[in-house]
């Protein structure tokens, strides 16, 4: 009977080569690795953090002052806001505080967004709002002279009694107490105030008799500064008002007839 010759042992070897050449071809590829369970937390960190800042900006601008409080200190506990949106967030803390007349914690939410960031700037509109914009400069102009090593002068430590009292109109006119907010305005006139807090005295004080309905009063303080300062515009968004556009309007087409005399 006639037996197979058993393999030799160099075909043996090419035929173990393609089985395991073979079985590497057929073997299923590695699948990415997905984000670790620490980064997954932190997105979620961030997510709910920026969720609450959101909240909070919405809340402030609806006057839900302290609905905004609790959630921007919220966001800001989280630790993981970037540093624009931690500057955001302290800012409107700080205005929160003004607004409620708690002006040491306002000036201390102006203190840590400088020290976040030393050239923390408030936007030209914001700078001049008369309940804060007394507390920032101080904070601002007590740093300038802390970092050019000079004594800080007596008059830059506590706001002015011109400046007081303009911080107070302002708490008041936001709480829609015109006629208060138009008393202390005049109170403040009869201080010591540096051209720019006059004119925006009498602006308020404007503002607030066109509120109330008293339009030859508001009529006469937009004449009072534009007699002082011909000039004087409006901000943008103040010059469309419904209540005291027409008046300013009114004003500024007077002073220029007379100019032209």
């Amino acid at each position: 009977m006639f037996l197979p010759r058993p393999p030799s042992k160099t075909t043996a070897v090419l035929i173990l080569v393609a089985a395991m050449v073979g079985g590497c071809a057929v073997a299923p590829p590695d699948k990415p690795a997905g984000p670790s369970p620490e980064a997954i937390q932190r997105q979620q960190r961030i997510d709910r953090a920026q969720a609450a800042l959101g909240v909070g900006l919405k809340a402030y601008e609806a006057g839900s002052y302290e609905e905004s409080l609790k959630s921007l200190l919220v966001a800001i506990d989280s630790g993981v806001l970037t540093l624009p949106e931690q500057l955001t967030a302290r800012k409107h803390l700080a205005f929160i505080q003004c607004v409620n007349g708690r002006e040491v914690v306002c000036k201390e939410e102006f203190e840590k967004a400088f020290e976040l960031d030393p050239k923390f700037e408030l936007l030209p509109a914001e700078q001049g709002h008369p309940t804060w914009g007394p507390i920032y400069r101080l904070v601002k102009t007590e740093i300038d002279f802390k970092r050019s090593g000079k004594p800080l002068p007596s008059a830059a430590r506590t706001p002015s009694p011109g400046e007081k009292l303009m911080a107070e109109a302002g708490k008041a006119y936001d709480e829609g107490d015109y006629t208060k907010a138009a008393k202390l305005y005049q109170d403040a006139l009869k201080e010591t105030l540096a051209a720019a807090d006059q004119a925006k005295a009498r602006k308020f004080t404007a503002f607030c008799y066109c509120l109330s309905n008293k339009m030859s009063q508001c009529r006469a303080e937009f004449d009072k500064i534009l007699k002082d300062d011909p000039k004087f515009e409006l901000d943008p968004a103040e010059a469309g008002h419904p209540s005291w556009g027409p008046s300013f309007r009114a004003a500024k087409g007077k002073a220029k007839s007379q100019g032209k005399k």
